[in-house]
């Protein structure tokens, strides 16, 4: 097992602290599907064009989407670049440069491209322009989509298709998911700024850098605004500060740590796939009892969470999935319904002493260590434990150095601990409760849910359904980690936000053909 990556990630990750308390606070929630094309073109005499807008540009960053990592600098290529899917407001992949996906096998696709799409530069967008742009954001060694796209062992051409062929098995629809990919002219790379096909582009002069709409987007001609100025920065403090007077439009905050923006009147927020999760030594007697796991999940009261340590800025969840198919009922917060499992497991107060008893000489008691770093966890915590210390668990909460914290997990010297985990955009789970899964620091094995993972993997668009259903029922028998929370990212604006702003994970201007004014 990778130790020391898995257990950077579950330790450096950050929590939710505060949410922006402007006046006039507008929530935006994404809406529509389908390619862009197939949603309508917008004019620019149907819309109403604002005077000026601005977003932040960090100098100290890259213009490369497959490099860069600052929140300004993601944002603003959000307008310059598309994929051959995006995801939706709940996830789901919807075509973008994509016609047509075919599966040969469960480890064999075939793609097909739209016809007519133009780049920048006004060269059309190719099969050789994907499958180069793919392979560079698996293989390129400072790529950010590399971790997302380790499924995949090569990506070719064939005549005018794409055949992707994969290490592991993936679903049609999981497939789809991890094609959110930015893609850009091949050997655009060797110049300043790479060449996309989204519906602004980036043109630079002595007076510095702007976006201007590109008229030949399949989505049509953005009417918003006629140009974009972009601010330089050199952080995201600086970005904050230039938001709160008045000389930035928009802003994103992906680390829930940063403190508010002081002036921000309007905000909307978008789902992330960071889970907030307890992960739990299953072989720590009684953790070793699904039912005892599953009777600790219901004892956590993920609402009031979200509401109180959150403070909103989070999507409560019992389940690793954003959103619940139909069909499937997640477990809800119940002391009674928890006390019964506990019971039919032999845990019950024998002594009526107030505490639940393991045996007539053992009392049930639970530590759960977190890295203190991060306070705000705490907070998630305590709020826990005292659900727990008032049906007689007797819990504890252990703040611990990054070092502590790493050296108990590798030595697997714990009974829970407190984790994070940004899931790739399929949802997998896998490397945190497969058997030799890199982050499964609590032992947790299940031939069952071996079984429906590689079902879920390998099913089919009829059968992507029924295995997910099958899986999350699985999840819910096993409990193998207790899922806390999604963090949301907090977009910020000093003005009022743009009529028919809708926002999606990845991508912020979704819609944008059609916004106006307010």
């Amino acid at each position: 097992m990778n130790w020391k990556r898995g257990i950077t990630v579950f330790l450096t990750g950050a929590i939710l602290l505060t949410a922006l308390a402007g006046c006039g606070a507008q929530t935006a929630d994404g809406n529509g599907s389908g390619t862009a094309a197939e949603q309508g073109a917008v004019q620019p005499e149907d819309v109403k064009a604002v005077d000026s807008f601005s977003l932040a540009y960090n100098k100290s960053d890259s213009l490369n989407p497959l490099t860069c990592t600052s929140a300004e600098n993601k944002l603003l290529l959000q307008l310059c670049f598309e994929s051959l899917f995006q995801l939706d407001e709940s996830f789901e992949p919807q075509a973008e440069l994509c016609e047509d996906i075919e599966q040969n096998s469960a480890k064999s696709y075939t793609l097909t491209l739209r016809s007519g799409m133009k780049f920048h530069s006004g060269e059309e967008v190719t099969v050789e322009d994907v499958v180069y742009s793919l392979n560079n954001a698996r293989q390129q060694e400072n790529s950010v989509y590399q971790e997302q796209l380790a499924c995949i062992s090569s990506v070719k051409c064939d005549d005018d298709t794409i055949n992707i062929r994969l290490n592991r098995s993936k679903s049609t629809k999981e497939l789809e998911a991890l094609l959110n990919v930015p893609i850009f002219r091949k050997g655009s790379e060797e110049e300043e700024i790479l060449d996309g096909s989204g519906p602004y582009q980036i043109v630079s002069s002595d007076s510095g850098m702007k976006l201007i709409p590109f008229d030949a987007w399949s989505g049509g001609t953005v009417g918003f605004c006629s140009s974009i100025e972009l601010k330089s920065v050199s952080d995201n403090s600086g970005a904050a500060n230039l938001l709160s007077s008045g000389d930035l439009s928009l802003l994103i905050q992906q680390d829930a740590e940063s403190t508010a923006v002081t002036g921000a009147k309007y905000t909307a927020s978008v789902p992330t796939t960071r889970l907030h999760y307890l992960g739990i030594n299953c072989e720590w007697e009684p953790l070793d009892d699904p039912d005892v796991r599953t009777a600790l999940s219901m004892l956590m009261d993920r609402s009031s969470i979200v509401h109180t340590c959150f403070t909103g800025r989070a999507d409560a969840a019992s389940l690793p999935v954003a959103s619940i198919p139909e069909g499937v009922d997640a477990p809800d917060y119940s002391k009674e319904e928890a006390l019964a499992l506990l019971e039919d497991a032999g845990i019950y107060d024998r002594d009526d002493d107030g505490y639940l008893d393991i045996s007539s000489k053992k009392q049930f008691t639970i530590e759960i260590i977190y890295n203190a770093a991060y306070g705000a966890k705490g907070a998630v915590l305590d709020q826990y434990v005292k659900n727990l210390n008032e049906v007689g668990i007797q819990a504890t909460v252990t703040p611990l150095e990054f070092e502590d914290c790493r050296a108990k997990l590798r030595r697997e010297s714990f009974q829970i601990y407190y984790g994070e985990y940004e899931m790739t955009v399929d949802f997998d789970l896998s490397s945190v409760i497969s058997r030799n899964g890199e982050r499964n620091f609590g032992t947790y094995s299940s031939s069952q849910m071996e079984n429906v993972l590689t079902a879920l993997h390998t099913a089919d668009e009829t059968e992507w359904e029924d295995a997910q259903a099958d899986y999350l029922e699985c999840f819910m028998e096993e409990t193998p980690i207790i899922p806390i929370a999604f963090e949301r990212s907090l977009i910020s604006s000093a003005d009022q936000l743009p009529e028919g702003f809708a926002p999606w994970p990845y991508n912020v201007f979704h819609g944008i053909e059609g916004w106006s004014a307010s």
